[in-house]
């Protein structure tokens, strides 16, 4: 490989359409902030603030996972996209109605589908599991 010819990884995540980097950057600041609110104290005013911004950028990540399409359809990965966009907003109904337990699960319950999802792009064959890990 030529010196000043970049890795493909890295060509391919530079030269990735805006909706695949929109997606990226939405889904790791919902990482992060979604492990902040896990990790803290809650119900306070911080909580909910992190809250409401974990659940626009989950929201968001999951509207922008429709314009990534292998081989120009679908996959079962958008089943997920439609789930949280259903139980989400789930979620905040269940806080609005004080069921704390109900919200507790849900809230937990689409953390855990971005993990997962999140894991998956990490295969090997994949684009991001091919920059963070090499060629193999």
């Amino acid at each position: 490989m030529n010196p000043q010819t970049p890795p493909l990884e890295i060509h391919a995540l530079a030269t990735a359409p805006w909706y695949v980097l929109a997606h990226l950057a939405l889904a790791l600041a919902a990482l992060v902030i979604g492990t902040s609110v896990l990790l803290r104290r809650k119900g306070d005013g911080l909580h909910k603030a992190m809250g409401w911004a974990w659940v626009c950028l989950m929201l968001c990540v999951a509207l922008t996972s429709f314009f990534i399409q292998a081989r120009d359809r679908f996959s079962l990965i958008h089943l997920l996209s439609i789930l949280i966009l259903v139980s989400v907003p789930l979620g905040v109904m269940h806080i609005r109605s004080k069921r704390i337990r109900s919200h507790r699960i849900t809230m937990l319950s689409a953390f855990a589908g971005l993990v997962i999802a999140g894991a998956f792009t990490l295969l090997p064959y994949r684009m991001l599991g091919r920059l963070v890990f090499g060629q193999g």
